[in-house]
């Protein structure tokens, strides 16, 4: 049985590979990297015999969660970071592995489904990136994600109460200073997203497909007024491509 574990900056998606299938896990939404290896443990006891992770945590992050991980199933888990070339894509950045994984695992993902592509990824912070037709990564854009920024809101004006509820579909003009403000990071958001897009186009086929990845995917995609295909679990399936050639000596 082989685990998969995507560990963001603020959640953390698994999927077990078993005899009957595949199932997939919950997003937890905590670092406490006991209580989750104990969790997957009392779930899947001894049947876990491979562990892939792909993880942006930091490497002491990366390394206690190794440890726990080989202690509780018995096996080292193989971490995939972003690489120069992989998979046939080849990285825009200077120093490979200061690229996110998750964003480099996606685009390699997306490629291989579709050719060139746009990848935009609504997580902590809300990143686009895109890929042409040849693999080649053609460098994007990072911004505070929306938890982010309603966080920041919070944190730095005393008397705004931003609330962490879900962000309304609605982008009217708010009718309170939260209402306000919640409307107002997703307008600005769903501004940039859609302007990221059409410049990162420019240098791709005007049909290139756009994905939507990452947890506020969901928020985002029913007001981006452009096609866009919602694929919640790139990262991982990008994770599971990579491993399954190198268990085949790739």
């Amino acid at each position: 049985m082989t685990l998969v574990l995507d560990v963001g900056n603020t959640a953390l998606k698994w999927r077990v590979h078993h005899e009957q299938g595949k199932a997939q896990g919950d997003c937890l939404h905590h670092r406490r990297w006991r209580e989750v290896v104990d969790g997957l443990r009392a779930e899947w006891g001894e049947s876990v015999d491979r562990v892939w992770v792909a993880s942006v945590a930091g490497r002491a992050a990366d390394d206690e969660l190794a440890r726990l991980l080989e202690a509780g199933f018995g096996v080292r888990p193989d971490f995939y970071y972003s690489r120069e070339r992989d998979e046939g894509i080849t990285n825009a950045y200077s120093e490979p592995r200061r690229l996110g994984v998750d964003r480099w695992l996606a685009m390699l993902e997306a490629w291989h489904r579709v050719g060139d592509a746009v990848i935009v990824d609504c997580g902590s912070a809300l990143t686009l990136d895109a890929v042409d037709s040849l693999g080649l990564h053609q460098g994007g854009y990072i911004v505070p994600g929306l938890g982010m920024l309603r966080e920041s809101l919070a944190a730095g004006t005393a008397e705004v109460q931003v609330g962490d509820e879900d962000p309304a579909h609605a982008m009217a003009p708010g009718r309170s200073t939260a209402e306000g403000v919640r409307h107002g990071i997703l307008r600005m958001t769903i501004a940039f997203v859609r302007d990221g897009v059409v410049e990162l186009r420019r240098g791709l086929a005007d049909t290139c497909r756009v994905f939507l990845t990452g947890g506020d995917a969901h928020h985002i995609a029913p007001l981006l007024d452009l096609e866009a295909e919602l694929a919640p679990e790139l990262v991982l399936d990008g994770l599971e491509r990579v491993m399954r050639r190198r268990d085949h000596g790739g």
